[in-house]
């Protein structure tokens, strides 16, 4: 461990151990985990900031990067509180009507790690992490992003939402589903996504190959043992977003974020109070 980012590795080890963070595994949208979601967003985020700036010390002097780890780690927190409290109101909705809360959940929960740690935040830093994530919906929200570090988190979230948050059920698993008797209701509980969603995958396999029926397509399927998922872009969308699940259930959301090269730039100097 860095001596100079001692705190900051415990701050995040702290943040990363609570129950609302951890709650985020236990939540799906639209078939991917929230935790999936929001380590895409952390990726893309850094590979972004690599790109722009060219490598991770000159990124440093121009931007608050530990606000942009901790905002990216908490920004769909409410995605998990508003479902566990079983409450009517979606984090969109949320974003758009009630920004309050979001930002009352987040100061809260950086006043508990706060008060675990004993690492008290600049105010500065607690500002901007606040920033971040209340401004992540952009235009769909009621605040907009007017930093670089929440610019760059809401075009990542963004970007997350319209590539990566795609279930990843393969049609040719739909059809062999099909093939043994099964209706939609049956494949849909059984790959745990909505009759909407198997209808979906069916019309765009149908399309790539010109096909007017599902019957046709399953007849197809029978006769060559594989169909196209769709057209080249979204073929990748659903290939991405799975190669994005494998890699977060196979290492961890968790040690994902905390072995990453971003973490031995942050200095604690810079993040708390002396």
């Amino acid at each position: 461990m860095i001596e100079d980012n001692k705190r900051t590795i415990k701050f995040l080890e702290e943040l990363l151990a609570e129950e609302k963070v951890l709650d985020l595994e236990n939540y799906n949208d639209q078939g991917v985990k929230i935790t999936a979601h929001t380590y895409d967003v952390f990726n893309l985020s850094i590979n972004e900031i690599k790109k722009v700036y060219h490598n991770l010390e000159n990124a440093k002097k121009q931007l608050d990067l530990f606000s942009v780890v901790i905002g990216i780690i908490i920004h769909d927190l409410s995605k998990g509180t508003l479902r566990k409290s079983e409450d009517n109101i979606s984090h969109s909705q949320i974003m758009l009507k009630n920004p309050e809360y979001i930002i009352k959940e987040t100061e809260n929960i950086l006043r508990e790690i706060e008060d675990k740690t004993g690492f008290y935040l600049k105010e500065d830093v607690r500002k901007n992490i606040i920033h971040i994530v209340v401004s992540h919906h952009g235009k769909w929200g009621k605040v907009i992003p007017s930093t670089k570090e929440a610019q760059l988190v809401h075009w990542a979230d963004m970007y997350s939402a319209k590539y990566h948050r795609i279930n990843p059920i393969d049609v040719n698993d739909i059809l062999k589903s099909f093939e043994r008797g099964e209706n939609l209701i049956e494949i849909g509980k059984k790959f745990k996504c909505t009759t909407g969603v198997i209808k979906d995958r069916l019309k765009k396999s149908k399309q790539e190959l010109k096909l007017g029926s599902t019957k046709q397509l399953l007849n197809y399927f029978k006769k060559n043992k594989k169909v196209p998922l769709g057209d080249d872009f979204f073929t990748r969308r659903i290939v991405e977003t799975g190669k994005l699940i494998k890699s977060v259930e196979k290492e961890g959301f968790k040690k994902l974020i905390l072995k990453n090269e971003v973490l031995s730039v942050l200095k604690d100097k810079e993040i708390f109070k002396n």
